[in-house]
């Protein structure tokens, strides 16, 4: 299904008010966004408030879920286990209904629970609610979570200061994986951390069962919930617990995770620095929870992991390396400037990584449209309801539009791949909307990690 890139002339009237979602205008640079429907929905949030972490059997289905408010128990109240050996923690996000609608240079993107007249449902899909690593005992990608807790609530750490996880840690080895033992007992751990440092073929190779890496259509769909809740653009906006006076949700998710590129690089040579689950004490609740970084030059760095609605890290941290999304791009010549188109993919059987100069489309994968030809930020946008939402177009600052979706253009021809959500030293760039295409499918780096999903 192509996007719908703000054109038409329909009006969005419903006959029913049970949905609730937000609208802007393609002409305005400002992020904030106006909420549109039911007002009681928005301060209730149904659809939101189904996004939930669960404990998955081995063939997707929910074990149990996670309690609302502690990740560390069961829905019940009685202890879980989230250290993988009792299945893979996963965030299901909710099926729903959506309609995007566009009248003149106005846009109303609304969300319902119900089928209402002209709305689309968008399936349940379920992610690992942080980056995933890799069981080196079984080659197989796992999410889960090896840290420990004291009665306070805080993060246990040996003598040295550093994190003191679960002894069956040593099987999951974040960064480069076992080229990292040597630094197992430092500052520069890497156990129960998120892997990286691999291509999308091996990250694909270690998914089993019905799992894979193709991120994008979850992760953009869980950033529209984050959109309509908070009615803004901006990602990176100030976080605020406060509610309005309205009792609606304001600000942002706020930039604790950022640091400098120098100061990672020294630090563990830009490898992970936040071990997975940090944010378990939330549940699946909005928050940030102060993690310290030992060993970096300057003394001990104090960060503020942040979670949406159980999306733990959802941009700043990691390149988010998905399957689902390709990029080709053609030369120029007298009669065009050139062409880069994206293509998706909704079968995860088809996902592939075709060679940098393949002259075939891959099985499976379809054009969804054109993309602009620039850097920059992004200020306007185009929408599918297959659940990708991509650059339109790009020329406003860090602080308008779309605000922290910057989008990258490739520098050279061919497929290329797609990253998501923007590494720690990203800055502004990153968020819901960033779009980074100047990768090879073969791309290989420390800062780029992959969640695994199911849909």
């Amino acid at each position: 299904m192509g996007l719908i890139l703000g054109g038409g002339t329909t009006k969005p009237q419903y006959p029913y008010d049970m949905w609730y979602g937000v609208q802007g205008d393609f002409t305005s640079k400002d992020y904030k966004l106006i909420r549109v429907g039911n007002m009681d929905l928005h301060r209730t949030l149904p659809i939101q408030n189904k996004l939930r972490r669960f404990v998955e059997n081995q063939d997707g289905s929910v074990k149990y879920y996670l309690h609302q408010n502690d990740s560390r128990k069961k829905e019940t109240g009685a202890n879980a286990i989230i250290d993988s050996t009792d299945g893979n923690v996963m965030l299901e996000k909710p099926e729903y209904y959506c309609r995007f609608e566009v009248n003149g240079t106005k846009w109303v993107f609304a969300i319902s629970e119900y089928p209402l007249p002209g709305f689309v449902k968008m399936s349940r899909k379920t992610i690992s609610p942080w980056y995933a690593t890799v069981d080196s005992t079984k080659s197989l990608a796992v999410s889960g979570s090896w840290l420990q807790w004291n009665e306070n609530n805080e993060l246990v750490r040996d003598t040295n200061g550093y994190i003191s996880l679960l002894a069956n840690a040593v099987d999951f080895r974040g960064g480069s994986g076992v080229n990292a033992t040597s630094w197992d007992g430092t500052h520069k751990s890497m156990l129960g951390m998120p892997r990286t440092n691999l291509s999308k073929d091996i990250m694909r190779s270690y998914c089993t069962n019905g799992l894979h890496i193709g991120a994008a259509r979850a992760y953009m769909e869980i950033g529209w919930l984050f959109r309509v809740e908070y009615a803004t653009m901006h990602t990176q906006d100030v976080y605020n617990e406060t509610l309005t006076s309205d009792g609606f949700r304001q600000g942002g998710l706020g930039n604790g995770t950022s640091v400098d590129n120098a100061e990672w690089n020294n630090g563990n040579g830009c490898m992970p620095f936040i071990p997975c689950g940090v944010t378990a004490i939330l549940g699946n609740n909005t928050g940030r929870v102060p993690y310290t970084i030992k060993g970096w030059q300057g003394g001990d760095k104090i960060i503020y992991v942040d979670s949406y609605r159980g999306l733990e890290t959802p941009k700043e941290y990691l390149s988010l390396i998905c399957d689902d999304l390709l990029i080709h791009i053609a030369s120029a010549s007298e009669a065009s400037l050139g062409h880069l188109t994206p293509y998706g993919c909704n079968d995860p059987t088809k996902f592939c990584s075709p060679n940098d100069n393949a002259s075939i489309i891959p099985d499976g994968y379809y054009s969804l449209c054109e993309l602009p030809i620039g850097i920059g930020t992004v200020w306007n946008f185009g929408f599918s309801y297959d659940g990708f939402t991509l650059p339109a177009s790009v020329g406003v600052t860090s602080n308008q539009g779309m605000c922290d979706a910057y989008f990258y253009l490739a520098n050279y021809l061919g497929w290329c791949s797609v990253t998501l959500a923007g590494d720690a030293n990203t800055g502004s760039g990153c968020g819901f909307s960033l779009f980074f295409c100047n990768t090879r499918n073969s791309w290989v780096n420390p800062k780029g990690g992959f969640r695994i999903c199911r849909y």
